[in-house]
């Protein structure tokens, strides 16, 4: 029977799991771990050049996805480089992980060129960690990934689906703020525009390369206040990357929010997979007027539409979410999975696309075009869902006992707060997975050692 670690309780607040507790589970509880220094800094196994982070950089604006922007805080995160040509990838595939002995959390997909290179990227990883006896968790993958490591694949591993990846529209969120709606979450977005709009906000674009000392000390200054601001309002700060301005700047694009001549707020989008941004940092300032962060969001969205509101969208968004992370040049694989979603959205803020499902089927117009797919995408990024969904070789007490441990998390760290905010923006859902050996389990020391690698 496969090994979990003991677990009688989840803190204090959370009794017995039951009067039929498995036997293993008698002595034990989760319990959210101090701030420690990374632990991805105590094991060096490679060095890279700024030429190599850069390549790396390279690599994940053109075949990347949001988790994989993460790598690049590299005195957090590792990389792992096949050390030889895999068959399908135009390159030697990359991975990023974070590790905490011993455990390595494997943080999205591998960048590779095609998809068709996942299964042997996957295996000469897991090699790569078996070899140095280390306990693989896959965090953050894609649906594509799902099918490579789960059921009925040569892995056959256990997965569960407990984040998602929030995408929104640009046009959408335009016609938002325009909207005669009377939901809540509009009501509350709109009125936050006006407040930015009557406190005279306005918004502009800076570019990567034309920054002036006064405006970068300006931006580093907010984001050292808001960062106190937020520390002091939660203690408990648990995030897959931390907020640095300029890293990657090149494949970056910024907006600010000027009040009386001081910049007070800033949106960094970065580039993934050619058409596609990830708003990778945004923030009010603590000295910024009411509003100002939905209106700098929003000002950024119209730009981006402006740009690609191309004839015969019809007002739809095509996303390619063919789960890979790969895009519509040719690189898409034979079982894409698409999703158009439509400007709107149900008033709670935000829909659903296949929730914990694979996306195994296709939602297109029967008259979509290629021109429709290079619509321009946004995604704020994972966040933690509500609740816990097995997915895959997982039943029975354990997925209460994983069920239990991701509520504990949840609860003493607000990590689903984040989701609350985006879905003013109609966001979209779309699943994510975390994947796991079914006969190594993922439990309380597996926890443990993650939000130790996460906490800031």
């Amino acid at each position: 029977m496969p090994h979990l670690p003991h677990l009688a309780s989840l803190r204090d607040h959370i009794k017995h799991l039951g009067k039929h507790r498995h036997p293993e589970e008698e002595e034990g509880s989760f319990h959210l771990p101090s701030p420690i220094p990374s632990p991805t800094t105590e094991h060096p196994e490679i060095t890279f050049t700024e030429k190599d982070k850069a390549d790396i950089a390279g690599l994940i604006a053109e075949y990347g996805s949001s988790s994989n922007t993460s790598w690049l805080e590299f005195s957090r995160y590792k990389i792992w480089r096949a050390d030889k040509d895999i068959e399908g990838s135009s390159f030697r595939p990359v991975q990023g992980y974070l590790r905490s002995d011993p455990y390595v959390f494997a943080w999205g997909n591998p960048l590779v060129s095609d998809p068709a290179a996942l299964d042997e990227t996957c295996y000469q990883f897991w090699k790569w960690c078996k070899n140095r006896k280390l306990k693989l968790i896959w965090c953050c993958a894609d649906g594509e990934m799902e099918k490579v490591l789960g059921k009925n694949s040569r892995f056959g591993w256990s997965t569960v689906s407990c984040i998602v990846e929030d995408m929104l529209d640009p046009k959408a969120v335009v016609e938002l703020a325009k909207s005669t709606g009377s939901g809540a979450e509009v009501k509350d977005f709109k009125k936050n525009i006006r407040r930015a709009e009557r406190a005279g906000i306005t918004v502009r674009e800076i570019k990567w390369d034309a920054w002036t000392d006064t405006q970068k000390k300006e931006v580093e200054e907010g984001v050292a206040a808001w960062k106190k601001h937020k520390k002091s309002a939660n203690s408990m700060q648990i995030a897959s990357t931390s907020f640095q301005p300029w890293v990657d700047a090149e494949h970056r694009r910024y907006w600010v929010s000027e009040h009386q001549g001081k910049i007070v707020g800033l949106v960094v989008l970065s580039r993934i997979h050619h058409d596609q941004y990830q708003i990778k940092n945004h923030a009010a300032f603590p000295n910024a007027p009411h509003g100002t962060s939905e209106y700098l969001i929003y000002q950024a969205m119209d730009a981006l539409n402006s740009e690609s509101d191309e004839p015969g969208t019809n007002g739809t968004l095509f996303w390619e979410q063919n789960s890979s992370g790969h895009g519509h040049d040719g690189t898409a694989p034979s079982e894409a999975s698409s999703a158009v979603i439509s400007p709107s959205a149900s008033q709670s803020g935000h829909t659903s696309s296949n929730q914990a499902e694979r996306p195994d089927k296709t939602y297109a117009e029967e008259d979509a075009t290629s021109d429709q797919l290079r619509r321009v995408s946004v995604t704020f990024g994972i966040t933690a869902s509500e609740e816990l969904i097995p997915v895959d070789n997982l039943k029975g007490w354990r997925v209460s006992f994983l069920t239990k441990t991701y509520n504990t998390i949840i609860s003493h760290t607000g990590i689903t707060r984040r989701g609350d905010y985006r879905s003013k923006f109609h966001t979209v859902h779309l699943p994510m997975y975390v994947c796991f050996p079914r006969k190594q389990g993922f439990g309380v020391e597996g926890a443990t050692k993650l939000i130790k690698c996460l906490r800031q």
